[in-house]
């Protein structure tokens, strides 16, 4: 599947659901409760992962 897909990276967030929010149940009902917009962490590993391909 990703044999394909070279550039392609995968990474496993514990604790992150599918929004990038740090999350007790990781279930959809507590979406709504949670107020942080995106981890950190995962808005640096994006950030590396850009700058790695496309430069600074």
């Amino acid at each position: 599947m990703w044999a394909d897909r070279p550039d392609a990276t995968i990474r496993i967030l514990p604790r992150l659901n599918h929004l990038f929010q740090h999350a007790e149940t990781e279930l959809v009902a507590e979406y709504a409760q949670i107020e942080e917009t995106f981890a950190p962490e995962a808005l640096d590993l994006v950030a590396d992962w850009i700058v790695q391909r496309f430069g600074g």
